[in-house]
């Protein structure tokens, strides 16, 4: 099975998933806590949302930003935490857009100020909408064949 994802990043925050899992209660969508840092949203469709914050989180956090810069790369240099949100690549696109938008509201209100980034792509997220396209994209292709 493949798997797309896409990488909330922010400074601080977030221990546990504790306080995320009570704000998507609201919503009523199925919801299980697979650990502190591991929960699954949703049914049929699964999204998974995991949290790290392990010392490799700032790194790539750095990475991201050297090589698809934007405005705020200074601040997303110093991201050390990370929600990576993940799902089947044959999941239903529209189901999953629905899910993500619970989930990445909610890490805002809860964190303050945060980023999303399309790993596989290489674009900036901003209100649901991507932020820096193909130039972005034209590195990530370029990174992944090196």
């Amino acid at each position: 099975m493949q798997f797309l994802s896409l990488l909330i990043l922010f400074r601080d925050g977030l221990d546990d998933l504790t306080a995320l899992q009570a704000a998507l209660a609201q919503y009523r969508e199925p919801l299980r806590q697979v650990a502190p840092d591991h929960l699954k949203l949703g049914a049929p469709v699964e999204l998974d949302v995991q949290l790290a914050s392990e010392s490799d989180v700032l790194i790539e956090s750095q990475e991201i930003a050297e090589f698809f810069p934007q405005k705020d790369s200074s601040a997303i240099a110093l991201c050390n935490r990370r929600i990576e949100l993940s799902w089947d690549m044959k999941a239903d696109p529209g189901l999953i857009t629905n899910l993500i938008g619970f989930v990445e509201p909610e890490v805002r209100r809860l964190v303050g100020k945060c980023w999303t980034f399309d790993p596989h792509g290489g674009v900036w997220f901003v209100n649901g909408g991507v932020k820096t396209g193909h130039a972005a994209a034209q590195k990530s292709a370029t990174l992944a064949r090196a």
